[in-house]
């Protein structure tokens, strides 16, 4: 195998935030954007819990994990980009909010987002929950700006933790963006999403395939 693959699905976050991490790594890869609700026989092959990520690099191992596809991406690359591990590893803060994201604000987001799919919940109160977590966000944005003039949610640089949230933070915004962009209490979050929002590699981290099904023709990302 020379090339490594890339399972995917152009709006999950997950695999936003692997995908990002691909290309801000100077990473290339061959991408099979998937249908969640007719994925190929080769990604349950590779993966029986069936979800995106999936990255199968050159060497044939396996990682379906966004967050290993992350480390990954980054372990190789030079030393310009390691100091995201470096800070991961040491700053449990970092471990903190990752975890809070994945597991507590992932959990009131689709139940706020995707109300419809579950029984017997009031979606406004999810809302709620998830917005908490978003103004502790904000909060931490801006001690960092207070402490260090730069807005990222940890400390001098971005880490881990602002590369695996802000796909998280684009979702919840896209339910009610008007109500997002006027609260005033995410003005210091807002700017930080539209830092990735507004840069130049989004569009190409955006980018729509066609699904892929056992073809022969394959797609690279970057395009």
């Amino acid at each position: 195998m020379n090339k490594c693959i890339l399972y995917s699905f152009r709006r999950c976050p997950y695999a936003i935030r692997a995908r990002w991490a691909i290309l801000n790594c100077g990473i290339n890869v061959l991408i099979r954007e998937v249908s969640l609700k007719d994925k190929p026989i080769e990604l349950t092959d590779a993966s029986p819990k069936g979800t995106v990520p999936v990255l199968i690099t050159n060497t044939g191992e396996v990682i379906d994990e966004s967050l290993a596809i992350i480390k990954w991406s980054i372990k190789k690359v030079s030393a310009d980009k390691i100091h995201l591990l470096e800070t991961e590893e040491n700053d449990k803060t970092i471990k903190d909010l990752i975890n809070e994201n994945d597991h507590i604000f992932k959990y009131h987001l689709d139940r706020y987002k995707y109300a419809n799919k579950f029984e017997d919940i009031n979606h406004k109160e999810h809302q709620l929950k998830a917005k908490e977590i978003l103004r502790s966000w904000d909060s931490l944005i801006a001690q960092t700006l207070r402490k260090h003039e730069v807005p990222w949610l940890t400390g001098k640089k971005q880490s881990i933790a602002d590369w695996s949230l802000w796909p998280f933070v684009r979702q919840y915004r896209l339910v009610e963006p008007d109500e997002f962009d006027n609260d005033c209490n995410l003005y210091n979050l807002r700017k930080w999403l539209n830092y990735y929002l507004e840069h130049e590699l989004y569009p190409c981290l955006m980018n729509k395939y066609s699904y892929w099904h056992n073809s022969k023709e394959e797609s690279h990302f970057p395009k």
